[in-house]
């Protein structure tokens, strides 16, 4: 009888590619599917800007970027990472297939103006991530890094944003205005703010070759140390937050200075990259732009609170997705027997930073020409889609490739 389970077990296992998203490794189906989410959003704004639709973009393109785009990096990224951190079960087949399934639905709804919806099955994606890694987390053998503080935080913000925008489309006057507002910064910023904190301070270091202040030794109870780590983790998440919420009441300038100001102490104290070495390679330098565009955008919306709206794009452009591509390179190179080029002089990654950065500045620059701000957005938005297609053609190729080590 065991050996007649074990033949149907074996029948019904998945091979080549999906194999591997099947043995716990669901970035490489939400990486792609985020990929294409990202360009086609972004593609909007070329097709309405020289009238290929007739209908004005703006929220759709948000929402996709944040519900689809970025939310399957996120999502692909802890299904494959946060298993193995803490050695527990890894992510099933289903599992990765219903995540990439809601959140195509949740941007097609988007995409057809049903933000009702969309935001629905965003929230719903967001329901299923925090439920397999709570039931997960009890069978833990380790213990996560105290930087994770910050991703449940993150995750927090998104579950709290997409029921408030849920909220709002139902009955709009039953939310206050100061709560709608805070919740759209919860969802567009706090998402994926707190997370790049939290998963940073544990990842980054191995970009530079540093010493990494969040690895503890394998323990199932908290090791010492590492609850200051977590509380001062805590203590930056707070602060965040109490920047949107000044934010929210109208103190823009402190807002944004106070949100600088706590991604630069978290990040002085648990990721000091001023000490590290240059000419470490393309991921490397890709890194170091983003990590200093973050903040940077938020000290010019400081200085510049009229700006608001251009400076933005230097925290999401050159800053948000030029990192999820970086930390997204690194873990497909790293998980396909590539890991020896870290630290080599990539063409992709030199191509997408090139053509990132040009994209920011084209839309930063865009808001200080109005005469032809439309077709700087054009141009902004087609610069960072050959960057990301001609990565994604030198990356994917390694999606279906096994690490033989």
């Amino acid at each position: 009888m065991q050996a007649h389970a074990h033949a149907s077990s074996t029948a019904v296992q998945p091979v080549g590619y999906w194999r591997l998203v099947a043995a716990g490794e669901p970035y490489r189906l939400l990486f792609a599917v985020g990929t294409f989410l990202g360009v086609f959003a972004v593609a909007l704004w070329p097709a309405y800007v020289w009238k290929l639709i007739d209908y004005y973009p703006g929220l759709m393109h948000a929402r996709i970027m944040i519900e689809g785009f970025l939310t399957c990096f996120v999502v692909g990224f802890l299904g494959t990472a946060f298993p193995r951190l803490l050695d527990v079960r890894r992510f099933s087949l289903e599992e990765s297939l219903s995540w990439t399934i809601t959140l195509l639905l949740a941007s097609a709804c988007h995409l057809l103006g049903n933000h009702l919806w969309g935001d629905y099955l965003f929230t719903l994606s967001i329901f299923l991530l925090l439920g397999s890694l709570i039931t997960r987390f009890p069978q833990r053998k380790d213990t996560p890094p105290p930087g994770f503080t910050l991703v449940l935080m993150g995750l927090l913000c998104a579950l709290f944003g997409g029921l408030v925008q849920v909220a709002l489309s139902l009955e709009s006057e039953a939310v206050s205005p100061f709560l709608a507002h805070f919740s759209r910064l919860a969802l567009y910023q706090g998402y994926l703010l707190l997370p790049v904190m939290g998963i940073g301070a544990f990842l980054i270091p191995r970009f530079f070759g540093m010493p990494n202040r969040q690895d503890f030794p394998e323990s199932r109870k908290l090791p010492a140390g590492w609850l200051p780590r977590a509380f001062f983790a805590f203590s930056c998440g707070v602060l965040v937050l109490a920047s949107f919420a000044l934010e929210a009441m109208g103190h823009l300038r402190f807002g944004y200075g106070l949100r600088a100001a706590a991604i630069l102490l978290y990040f002085f104290r648990e990721l000091p990259i001023h000490t590290a070495k240059f000419k470490q390679g393309a991921l490397a330098l890709a890194m170091r732009v983003s990590l200093i565009s973050i903040p940077l955008g938020y000290l010019l919306m400081a200085i510049w609170p009229a700006r608001q709206a251009a400076f933005i794009h230097v925290v999401f452009i050159s800053g948000f997705s030029l990192l999820t591509f970086t930390v997204a390179s690194r873990v497909i190179l790293g998980h396909s027997g590539q890991s020896y080029a870290f630290r080599k002089p990539l063409k992709s990654v030199y191509l997408l930073l090139g053509l990132v950065a040009l994209a920011m500045l084209t839309r930063v620059s865009a808001d200080w020409m109005p005469h032809i701000r439309m077709s700087h957005l054009g141009y902004a938005a087609m610069a960072w889609i050959i960057g990301v297609v001609g990565w994604g053609a030198c990356q994917f190729r390694y999606l279906g490739r096994e690490d033989d080590e």
